[in-house]
């Protein structure tokens, strides 16, 4: 016969075990939740660039030429250059 101490103990573990199951289980909904808003950035990018094709980038003549509609270096020679101290 068990004692009222081993009853207790038994529906203890029992209560620790269900709330243990109870936060499983809403963790792996959870994550699922996190998966599913997230999908976006987790799924594999469609158009993968070869690692030796460069993007090119506008300079700063570029941005001037378009701009102004002259050449960047005939904007240069007609102002003069601040030199360093």
């Amino acid at each position: 016969m068990r004692t009222a101490s081993t009853v207790w103990l038994g529906k203890f573990r029992d209560i620790v075990a269900r709330v243990g199951a109870a936060f499983r289980e809403q963790r792996e909904i959870e994550a699922r939740r996190v998966l599913w808003r997230y999908r976006h950035l987790l799924e594999p990018a469609h158009e993968i660039l070869p690692l030796n094709q460069f993007i090119p980038v506008s300079n700063q003549e570029d941005i001037s030429e378009n701009a102004h509609r002259s050449d960047a270096c005939e904007h240069a020679a007609r102002d003069p250059a601040f030199e360093r101290a």
